[in-house]
C-alpha cells in the first residue's frame, strides 16, 4: 500500500485522523462497522476521476456507497466514495422515463413524480439510493408487471476503471449491460441511470391488518387470491418489542398485515382477504407514486439490525403455519418483521437481460431483527432458526439487493454468472474497483 494523496480532490475528504472520520464512514446499518482508508464526496466527474487516480496510485481499491445503505464490513484497503453530489433528476413524462443520478434517493423521485401517475420500480424504503437499489437487482411493487428493478434500466452512465466516462446500453455493450443489471457496483462507478416508468392513472392500493390469531387465514386468502400481473401483494407478521422509543400505539404490539397495489385498479385480492378474517383496520383507495412508500411504512432512522431473505418454491399451508407459528414463539420475538411478497408475472418472463433474477420462485420471504447492544449472537441465532423453519421451501438464487453485509454473491448468482462477472472485471481492468461480495 502506497501513500494516499487526495489533495487533488476538491470535494469533502475524511481520512482516519480526521475527527469526523467515524461519522463519515458510518453506514445506515449501525450494526456494521466500516473502516475504509478514507471517505470522499467528489463534486463532479472530474473530481471522481481524481479520487480514482489517487486510489490507483496508492495501490488501494475504490468502493462506492451512494447513500448509507449497502454496508460492508470488508473495506480495509479501500477509499469509500459517497455520491451525494450526483443528484441529477429529470423526468420525461411523454417518454415515460427518468434519468436519475447516483446520489438521488427514492423519495426524491417519488416527489418528482407526484401528480404524473407515473410509477418507478423502487423498493419499499424512501431513503435508499435508486442507483444502488436498482443495479443490485431490486424488487418493487411493480415487479410482477415489469420484472426486477434492474430490468427497467435502459442505459447506464459509467465511469470505467480507465477513466472513460459515458453512457452504455444494450446496443453498445450488451454483456456489460446484462451484468450491470444485478452486479453494477464492481465494474466501475455508475454516475446515473435512465429507467422506464409505468403510467397507471387508475392505481389503487389496499392495506388490511389483523390480529395474530387471524394471520393464517388472512395469509391463505392472500395466497389464493387470483391476480393479474398488474397486482402485487405483500404480507407481513409484525411483532414489536416493548421498547420505550416506540410510539405507544405499536409498543409491545403484534399484528398481521396484507397490502396490495393494483396498477390497473383491480383490488379484488383485498376483498378476498377481507372475507377470510375480520380486519382490525381497512384502508383502500387511489394511490399516486408519492404514496407507495407509505404502504409498508419502512423505518426512516438509521439503526442496528440483521436480516434474512430467501426465495421460496411455494407457500403451502404448512409453510404459512410454520412461519407464523414460529414468529409467536419466544425465539420469534427477536424478529420484528417476517414478510412474504408474491413473485411471478413478468419476473418469470424474458425481459431485458440481467445477471440476477427470481425465475422459478413464487414468493420472496424477508425477516428483519433489531440488534440491540449485546444481543448480536441471540439475534443471529433467531434468524438461523427461522432459516431452518423455511428450509423445506427455499429455492436457489435471489437478488443481491437482499444480501446481508457479510453474504457473498455466490449465494444468489450461478457459477456461470459469476464467471461472466469476473471476465468483465478483467476486460475492464477493474482491479481498482473493490470486489465487494465477490
Amino acid at each position: 500500500m502506497g501513500h494516499l494523496d487526495l489533495s487533488r480532490v476538491s470535494g469533502q475528504v475524511w481520512t482516519k485522523d480526521h475527527p469526523d472520520y467515524e461519522k463519515a464512514a458510518q453506514p445506515h446499518q449501525l450494526a456494521v462497522q466500516q473502516s475504509p482508508e478514507a471517505v470522499a464526496i467528489p463534486t463532479d466527474v472530474e473530481d471522481l476521476r481524481a479520487v480514482l487516480e489517487a486510489v490507483r496510485e496508492a495501490g488501494l481499491t475504490l468502493a462506492v456507497q451512494a447513500g448509507g445503505h449497502g454496508a460492508s464490513e470488508d473495506l480495509a484497503g479501500s477509499v469509500l466514495v459517497r455520491m451525494d453530489s450526483f443528484d441529477q433528476l429529470t423526468v420525461d413524462e411523454q417518454g415515460r422515463r427518468a434519468v436519475v443520478g447516483a446520489g438521488v434517493r427514492a423519495e426524491a423521485l417519488a416527489t418528482a413524480l407526484a401528480g404524473t401517475a407515473l410509477f418507478a420500480a423502487t423498493g419499499t424504503s424512501p431513503d435508499v439510493s435508486l442507483v444502488g437499489l436498482t443495479l443490485n437487482g431490486g424488487h418493487s411493487w411493480l415487479s410482477r408487471m415489469v420484472g426486477t428493478s434492474a430490468q427497467t434500466v435502459r442505459r447506464v452512465e459509467l465511469l470505467r476503471p480507465d477513466g472513460e466516462h459515458g453512457w452504455v446500453d444494450d446496443s453498445s455493450d450488451p454483456e456489460l449491460m446484462r451484468v450491470l443489471r444485478g452486479a453494477g457496483g464492481v465494474l466501475g462507478v455508475v454516475t446515473a441511470i435512465e429507467l422506464d416508468l409505468v403510467h397507471a392513472p387508475g392505481a389503487m392500493a389496499g392495506s388490511l391488518t389483523f390480529a395474530p390469531a387471524d394471520g393464517p387465514a388472512a395469509w391463505r386468502a392472500m395466497r389464493d387470491a387470483e391476480v393479474d400481473d398488474a397486482v402485487s401483494i405483500f404480507a407481513a407478521s409484525m411483532r414489536m418489542p416493548d421498547a420505550p422509543f416506540l410510539p405507544e400505539q405499536v409498543r409491545g404490539k403484534s399484528w398481521v398485515g396484507v397490502q396490495a397495489l393494483a396498477l390497473d385498479g383491480q383490488v379484488a385480492a383485498i376483498d378476498a382477504v377481507r372475507a377470510a378474517a375480520s380486519p382490525l383496520s381497512d384502508q383502500v383507495g387511489p394511490i399516486g407514486p408519492e404514496g407507495v412508500a407509505a404502504l409498508t411504512n419502512d423505518p426512516r432512522d438509521a439503526g442496528a439490525s440483521a436480516g434474512l431473505s430467501v426465495l421460496l418454491t411455494g407457500l403451502p399451508d404448512e409453510a404459512i403455519d410454520a412461519m407464523l407459528g414460529w414468529h409467536r414463539t419466544d425465539a420469534g420475538a427477536a424478529v420484528v418483521l417476517l414478510g412474504v411478497r408474491r413473485l411471478g408475472g413478468a419476473l418469470d418472463r424474458p425481459g431485458r437481460p440481467a445477471i440476477a433474477g427470481t425465475r422459478g420462485a413464487t414468493w420472496l420471504m424477508s425477516a428483519i431483527a433489531p440488534m440491540p447492544p449485546g444481543a448480536a449472537d441471540a439475534t443471529r441465532a433467531a434468524l438461523a432458526q427461522l432459516g431452518e423453519v423455511v428450509a423445506p421451501w427455499v429455492a436457489p438464487g435471489g437478488l443481491p439487493t437482499f444480501l446481508g453485509s457479510t453474504e457473498r454473491l455466490d449465494r444468489v448468482l450461478t457459477g456461470e454468472d459469476l464467471a461472466a462477472l469476473h471476465a468483465l472485471r478483467e476486460r475492464l481492468g477493474a482491479s481498482v474497483i473493490r470486489p465487494t461480495r465477490l
